[in-house]
Order: structure tokens, then C-alpha cells, then sequence
């Protein structure tokens, strides 16, 4: 067990619940006095570093480079806090208009969901227009009258806290509950930090790990995989975490009975607005070639939970998956289906990810012809959506009041539950360059770190 993990008990759950609800409380009850507080000791805060810095770039021996970093941490700080001091409706109007944009930004995410699916006449559509109207309808105020609405901003951000240490405090007592009771407990709704937040999880834990090697210089021996029992996993999640474009928002797909089921935007003639959006594609493969490929060709981090399922779970998710793929239509990659017309075609002419996928693992693709999820969509109908609506068969409770699902979600939600005693999550694997290739040692990452 990781040092970070020996700390965290049911007793971690249960402090960050009351902290969380006590703070929500007062945010509702203070309201925008008690922010205005905080704006006044955030100033003086800006006062003192730029004071104590310009006292320090003049009294304390440096480098030239250290005395011009000093200077200009100096100059900002006492900058914004002279900008601050004069026209106070700067640093008020601030959270406010975050608040607005990022309302706007989820209001923009449905109505591009609600139009896709709407095309394809897909049930929930109007689930979607609504949170969309709901949103914008917020959305705009904030930025139109960011302290005239500021009062009403905080009652709201402190209800969203206390339901978010509620849902901490359900982890509490899911905790100490035995597993037979734990069993029994259907998937519920719950509140998680904000998605811009969650989406740069994978990225940031990549960084740490990265950063984490780099200055250990591989001198001791660590441990890529932990596991809470000798159980093999029934099931693997694989969270999946990069540097390079769009993969630094991670991908999430799933390890079941020996084989891997993932979904994405694999249709490089189906892309369009940026590759964000395309035709759904599902594809199988096999874990010992998958996992080699991803790291070879995408240069990426895997992350690996493992869970442990009951015969009933088992028996839903084979249920569902037995339902999902009787609506599958084989696809085939512009590579397999050039070699089916001329078996001497030249290898290297094929670059995009599904040709590259299928000459390394021999992948299996499919299309939906119809449904929510016919057309893929990066911030809504994505890999997470189609794992979670597996997963979810197995009871987990990952189903979010916004309705998206992030890498960084699951990520954040499957490290949590492998550091409780009794839960689901059993194992947790990192499969990166070192660990695959080189199996005379293995290195624990993990330590040092809370995530």
C-alpha cells in the first residue's frame, strides 16, 4: 500500500464532507459579504509578497536571473494590487464572469449534442435541449451583470458545495458499510468537480509521474502494479493519458472477457469541427498487442484499474453487451479494405489510427447505424459515455448531475475507490515504456503523490 493510500481511511471521506458542507453553508449564509472579505485579504495578500519581494531584490544576494524573476513577481503583484485598490469591480466581477463562460461553454456542449441527436432522432434529446436552455439561461446574466447577480452566484456556488460534501460524505458511508450491504446499493447521482477541472487529470498525473522519474533517475526499486487481494480482476478500465493534441484529454475504454471494447472518433473520413465530431466507431482487440501499440504509436500512459464483479454484474454487463453489439455493422479500415482488393498494397501509404490499429492487433471494427450513438462527439458522446453506460451495469456510481463524463472523471473516481478498504477496485496498474518493455524490474509511481 502507498504511503499517500495508508492516510486515506473512511476518515478522510468523512473530514473533506464536513469541511466542504460547513464552507457551502457559510458561502449561502454570508453570501457576498463574506466574498467581498475574501477579495479584501486576497489585496492585501498581493500587498505584502510585492512588498516583501521588492524589499528582497534589493537586501538579498542573487543570481542576475533570480533578481529579475524577484523583480518582476514584485512588480505584478503590487501592480494588480494597485488595479484592485482603485477599481474594486475588477477582482469582484472576476468569478462571475468565469462562472458565465463556463455556463455558456456546457450550454454550447448540449445544443451540439441535442442537434446530433436530433439527426439521428435518438432518445434523451430533449433531455439535452433543456440542460442546454437551462445553462445559457444562467450563463448570460453572469457576464451581462456580473455584481448585480454576484449575491445569487454564491448561494449557488455554496449549494453546489454542500452537495458536493454530501456526495463525499456517501463515500463515508459506503466505506464502512460491509460488502454485502454495498452490493445492494443502486447507482446513484453524483456531484464531482467541475469538467474543465477534471478534463486536465490525466495530463496533470502524466506530468507528476513523468516529473517523478526524472528526479528519482530510476535509482530505487518501485512498483508499476498494486493490488488490494491475489483476486484477478474481472474487469480492467483503462484510463488513458498523453502530451500529444486532443489525447491530453484522455481516453477511457474497457477490458471484459478477454477482449478490449473501445469507442471513438476512428473514421478519419467521417471527421469534421476539428476531428471533434464523426461517425461512432467501436473496436475489439486483444489487451497484449492493444497496450504496446497505444504506447508505441501514441506515446501514451495507461492507467489500469481493476475490478472485481459479482456473478449478477457479470450477468448485466453481459446482457447489455450482448444488446449493444446486435446493432453493430462491421467497418472496415482504409487499409483492410485496400488489402482485400490487392493483397501487395504498400503498408506505409496508410497513417490514420484505425489502418495503424489493425495492422498491429488485427482490430475488429464496428459502426451504430442509428442511435445517440451513430455520431461521436469529443465533449459529449464519447469513449467515457459508452464505457459508463457498460460500467454502470455493474451498479458502480459514476452518473453526474452535468451528464459529462470525463477521462479525468473516471480517473479521479476509480483512484479514489482503490484506496478504500471494501471496494470494487482491486488493482491499479501503470502501462507506460518502462513498464512494458523491460521486465526486470518494475517502479512505483504512485508514490509521492496524491493522485
Amino acid at each position: 500500500m502507498l504511503k499517500s493510500d495508508k492516510l486515506y481511511n473512511s476518515t478522510s471521506s468523512l473530514v473533506a464532507a464536513i469541511s466542504l458542507i460547513v464552507l457551502g453553508i457559510l458561502m449561502v449564509v454570508g453570501s457576498d459579504r463574506l466574498y467581498i472579505q475574501v477579495v479584501h485579504l486576497f489585496i492585501s495578500v498581493l500587498l505584502i509578497l510585492g512588498v516583501v519581494q521588492f524589499i528582497r531584490y534589493f537586501l538579498v544576494r542573487q543570481e542576475n536571473n533570480e533578481k529579475k524573476i524577484t523583480f518582476t513577481r514584485s512588480f505584478i503583484n503590487l501592480l494588480f494590487c494597485f488595479l484592485f485598490s482603485i477599481v474594486p469591480a475588477i477582482p469582484l466581477s472576476v468569478l462571475p464572469i468565469l462562472f458565465g463562460i463556463y455556463f455558456l461553454m456546457n450550454g454550447i456542449i448540449k445544443f451540439i449534442i441535442y442537434f446530433i441527436m436530433r439527426k439521428e432522432r435518438a432518445n434523451g434529446r430533449i433531455k439535452e435541449l433543456l440542460a442546454g436552455i437551462f445553462y445559457i439561461g444562467f450563463g448570460i446574466p453572469f457576464l451581462c451583470s456580473p455584481l448585480k447577480n454576484l449575491s445569487y452566484l454564491l448561494v449557488f456556488l455554496g449549494i453546489y458545495i454542500i452537495l458536493l460534501g454530501i456526495t463525499y460524505l456517501f463515500d463515508f458511508v459506503s466505506a464502512v458499510l460491509p460488502r454485502r450491504v454495498k452490493r445492494k446499493i443502486t447507482r446513484k447521482l453524483r456531484f464531482t468537480l467541475p469538467v474543465l477541472v477534471e478534463m486536465v487529470i490525466p495530463y496533470q498525473v502524466l506530468n507528476e509521474i513523468n516529473y517523478f522519474l526524472d528526479k528519482e533517475q530510476y535509482d530505487k526499486l518501485f512498483i508499476y502494479e498494486e493490488k488490494k487481494s491475489n483476486e484477478t480482476p474481472d474487469m480492467e478500465i483503462f484510463v488513458h493519458a498523453s502530451k500529444n493534441g486532443f489525447n491530453r484529454l484522455g481516453h477511457v475504454d474497457i477490458w471484459y472477457q478477454g477482449q478490449v471494447i473501445s469507442y471513438g472518433n476512428y473514421d478519419d473520413a467521417s471527421m469534421r469541427f476539428f476531428s471533434m465530431i464523426g461517425d461512432g466507431v467501436v473496436f475489439t482487440t486483444k489487451k497484449e498487442d492493444y497496450i504496446p501499440f497505444c504506447i508505441s504509436h501514441s506515446n501514451k500512459t495507461l492507467f489500469g484499474f481493476g475490478l472485481r464483479l459479482t456473478d449478477a454484474q457479470k450477468k448485466n454487463i453481459e446482457k447489455y453487451l450482448h444488446s449493444l453489439f446486435n446493432q453493430l455493422i462491421e467497418w472496415h479500415s482504409p487499409y483492410e479494405d485496400a488489402l482485400q482488393k490487392n493483397k501487395k498494397i504498400n503498408k506505409q501509404k496508410y497513417k490514420d489510427y484505425a489502418s495503424c490499429l489493425y495492422m498491429a492487433t488485427n482490430a475488429k471494427f464496428y459502426k451504430f447505424p442509428e442511435g445517440k450513438f451513430k455520431n461521436y462527439f469529443v465533449l459529449g458522446v464519447n469513449c467515457c459515455l459508452l464505457a459508463d453506460s457498460i460500467i454502470g451495469k455493474s451498479g458502480s456510481d459514476l452518473l453526474k448531475m452535468s451528464g459529462i463524463i470525463t477521462p479525468g472523471t473516471y480517473y479521479e473516481y476509480l483512484n479514489r475507490e482503490f484506496r478504500k478498504k471494501n471496494s470494487m477496485v482491486i488493482s491499479r496498474t501503470i502501462y507506460n515504456a518502462e513498464s512494458v518493455n523491460k521486465k526486470h524490474g518494475v517502479k512505483e509511481i504512485f508514490k509521492g503523490f496524491s493522485k
